[in-house]
Parts: C-alpha cells; sequence; structure tokens
C-alpha cells in the first residue's frame, strides 16, 4: 500500500481516541484503516475488514451510491460528501473527504462518523411539536433543535387560543412577523382578516389617519371617508410592528381603543367599535422609552400582558448550520443551482459568526451563496466578506477549492485533527475546558495542540 499509507504510533493513537468514527481507503477503495469507534458504529472487528473493499461494510442497496460517490471524489467533481445514516437506533453523520498528494494524485479518502443522535432525536421533537400545532408555511423558517427555538413553539401552542394583547420582543431580523402570523394561525380568528401595520414606515402626519380612519374634508387632500386600519382588522388580529416608533399622539389614540375598543375618525365625532386583537411587536426597550417620556407608561402596561421574547441567532448557534442548510435547499431548488453541502469551511465560519442582522441576515447570505456558487458545495469565497472578517480566527482560513494538496496520509491526519479541534472550538464558543470534555481529552492536551497549531 505505500508509506503514503503508515499510520505513526502518535497518529494512531489520537484517532483511535476519537469520539468520530474514523476509516481510511486507499486508491483501489481498500479499507487501510478503522479505529475503535468506526468499529463500534458499524459492529465489525478492524482485524476482519482491512484490505477488503469499501462496500463490504455497506448493504446492497448503498453499494452504487457509494461506489459513484468514491469516483466523484476521485476525480475532482466533488470536495466532500455528507449523509446521515441510521444503524441501530442510533443517527450518524457520514462525511466523506479525498486525500490527494502535492500533485493532485488521488491516494484515497477519509471517513468520518459523527454520532448525531441527540440532534436528530432534538429535531423529531421539534416536527412533532410543529405537526402538533400545524404551523405550516407560516413558521417555516423557524428551524432549529435549540431549547430556546422549541421553548418559543410551546409559548405559541399555549397562548395562541387566547384573546390577550400578545407584545412580541426581539433584535431586528429575528422573525418576530412570523411569530405574529403563527399566532394568529392558530387563534379563533383565523378566519378573520390579519391587517399588518408598520410603525416605523408611516409618516407622522399620516399614522392617525392610517391607523384610526378620517372623515371627508377632516384636512387638505381628504376627499372622502376612509377607514382606518383598525376598522379594516374588524373581528381580527391587527400586528403594530415597531410599536415602539408610534408617535405620542397616536399612542393616546391607540390606548383608547385597547381601554374602550372604539375608534373615533379623524375629524370625526362618532365612536366606532372595533373587536380587534391586537400583537405588537419591537425591536426597543419599551421600558427605557418610557422613562426617556418617548413612550406612555399606561400604554406599556395595555400592551405587556403577554410578552414573547423571540431569541437572537447567536444564543442559538446549535441552529445556525440547520438553518443553513433549510435556506441552502430552498434557494438551489427555487434558483435551479446544483449545490447540494455547505463545505465544512464554510460551516465553521457560519458557527462562529455573530449574526447581528439574526436569521434575516443569515438568509441573504445564503441566497447570495447560491447564487455564485460554482460548485455543489458551498464555499467561503462564497459568504460575504463580513463573514469571513468575523470569522477568521475560528475557522480555516483558506478556501477549500484552493487549499494547499494533502501531501501524506501523516498530513492528511494532521490537517484533520486541526479541524476537528477547531470545530469544538466552535461549538463551545471558543471555552476550552468545554472543548477538551467534547475531545475526550485533557485540557493540558489541548492546550498543548493549540501551541502546536499556532506555531505550525
Amino acid at each position: 500500500m505505500g508509506a503514503a499509507y503508515d499510520i505513526s504510533t502518535i497518529h494512531r493513537a489520537i484517532l483511535e481516541s476519537m469520539g468520530e468514527g474514523i476509516i481510511f481507503i486507499n486508491a483501489e477503495d481498500r479499507l487501510t484503516f478503522i479505529n475503535h469507534t468506526a468499529e463500534q458504529i458499524r459492529g465489525i472487528k478492524a482485524e476482519n475488514f482491512i484490505g477488503r473493499d469499501i462496500l463490504t461494510i455497506h448493504t446492497p442497496a448503498s453499494a452504487g451510491r457509494i461506489k459513484g460517490l468514491l469516483a466523484s471524489l476521485r476525480d475532482g467533481s466533488i470536495q466532500q460528501s455528507r449523509r446521515v445514516i441510521e444503524v441501530k437506533g442510533k443517527y450518524f453523520e457520514n462525511s466523506y473527504y479525498p486525500i490527494r498528494t502535492p500533485d493532485g494524485s488521488y491516494l484515497g479518502a477519509l471517513l468520518v462518523s459523527r454520532d448525531i443522535t441527540e440532534k436528530q432525536l432534538l429535531k423529531e421533537e421539534n416536527r412533532l411539536l410543529r405537526d402538533k400545532m400545524g404551523l405550516g408555511t407560516a413558521f417555516r423558517d423557524f428551524v432549529g433543535v435549540s431549547q430556546p427555538i422549541l421553548q418559543l413553539f410551546r409559548t405559541i401552542a399555549a397562548i395562541a387560543s387566547l384573546d390577550s394583547t400578545i407584545l412580541i420582543t426581539g433584535e431586528s431580523g429575528t422573525g418576530k412577523e412570523l411569530v405574529a402570523a403563527a399566532v394568529r394561525e392558530h387563534s379563533k380568528r383565523l378566519n378573520k382578516p390579519m391587517v399588518k401595520v408598520n410603525c416605523a414606515a408611516l409618516p407622522e402626519h399620516l399614522v392617525e389617519s392610517e391607523l384610526f380612519g378620517h372623515e371627508r374634508g377632516a384636512f387638505s387632500g381628504a376627499f372622502v371617508n376612509h377607514r382606518g386600519k383598525f376598522e379594516l382588522a374588524h373581528n381580527g388580529t391587527i400586528f403594530l410592528d415597531e410599536i415602539g416608533d408610534l408617535p405620542l399622539s397616536a399612542q393616546a389614540k391607540l390606548l383608547r381603543v385597547l381601554q374602550d375598543k372604539t375608534v373615533v375618525r379623524v375629524g370625526g365625532e362618532k365612536e366606532i367599535a372595533v373587536d380587534v386583537r391586537i400583537i405588537a411587536a419591537t425591536n426597543q426597550d419599551l421600558q427605557a422609552l418610557v422613562a426617556g417620556g418617548r413612550f406612555r407608561e399606561d400604554l406599556y402596561y395595555r400592551l405587556n400582558v403577554i410578552t414573547v421574547h423571540v431569541p437572537p441567532l447567536r444564543e442559538r448557534r446549535e441552529d445556525i448550520i440547520l438553518l443553513a442548510e433549510h435556506f441552502l435547499r430552498r434557494f438551489a431548488e427555487k434558483m435551479g443551482r446544483p449545490v447540494r453541502t455547505i463545505g465544512q469551511a464554510a460551516a465553521h465560519i457560519l458557527a462562529a459568526y455573530d449574526f447581528p442582522g439574526n436569521v434575516r441576515e443569515l438568509e441573504h447570505a445564503i441566497e447570495r451563496g447560491v447564487a455564485l456558487c460554482n460548485g455543489d458545495s458551498l464555499m467561503p469565497q462564497d459568504l460575504p466578506a463580513s463573514f469571513l472578517a468575523a470569522g477568521g480566527k475560528a475557522a480555516p482560513a483558506r478556501p477549500e477549492r484552493e487549499a494547499r494538496p494533502l501531501g501524506t496520509l501523516s498530513h492528511s491526519v494532521g490537517d484533520f485533527e486541526r479541524q476537528v479541534i477547531l470545530d469544538a472550538l466552535a461549538r463551545t464558543n471558543g471555552r476550552k475546558q468545554e472543548a477538551a470534555r467534547l475531545l475526550n481529552i485533557s485540557r493540558k492536551t489541548l492546550w498543548q495542540k493549540l501551541k502546536q497549531l499556532e506555531n505550525g
């Protein structure tokens, strides 16, 4: 098999101690190394399979797909492949990577199996909860397995059927409008109107007219009677987005609607009864606005009956890649592009980024990436420059398509070890003790390896 496939004692010890299943396959598609974790995952003994064809550890049903995959890795048409499999009730993510000499010759492939059972079970809980609630298209972009997002689903399920006023808080781009739509979709007012108002977009001199209507002749240009948003939403729901930007004069009238359930049009005197459920949303601190005299305290308490907080994306990091893959599938289908996966280097950058624009920023980044990507896997160069600048320290700096060729298997093992360490640090937000526990090594060992990476 040649010197290129010799594994040193230290590298073998590293590979045997890893929590991932590691398998090496040579250029003839024969197994040359299987670590202990891979043996456990597949229920085999390495000594019985070393030297045999890779297809002997796969079912006949998957043999054709694996053969085609290895051919694509060999000719360079794909740079990597990922697939989730189920083995005896547990779920594993299988990733294949090609190994090449400095001149680009194909030496073989690396197969990494990661146990993602817990993540899959959380995804299943997410799906069951969504199915139970019938979340449908209104909530399609709330993808995730994190506790914050599952708690958000539970909160919506608990409050949707009530008729109470709801205040949705959260940063821009977190999906407050989606929450409002989901609440309405599961309320008693589902078949009644839902009127959406962006308070920040209304011209100040027209706010009251838009919300509460006006009578003919009330002001210059008022040639006919005009029904406001509250009248249009009668018996239904009104969504007041960016409520913190509502002028004080309109706040006083809104308070009257909440108290008396009536509106008076601009220039009119007649009280018009309205039966409307109010859902308000803001990305501002309303209590701070109250303290600064820019928001009425009595209105704040009228609105703040039930508060729903939508968490920022940085507080649900385990959902980032799931969301990115969700958007990638959607945009690839919409644009007719061949992009199927997110490359490992790009995934590291996404996982390390703080997303000040939250889910909306991620969605736009993936849309851009799918449009620019030239292959079937999203690469770092397909992401916005701001992502690369912010995520460079926590992720491999060089693009996968321009990575230096891998020389010997020991070099490949070293690169893979580096990648695994960076992955662990990204998952734990740089916390070394947690990363060491994830890697099943001591904190001292991790520190030593990090020093080696810095000097390498």
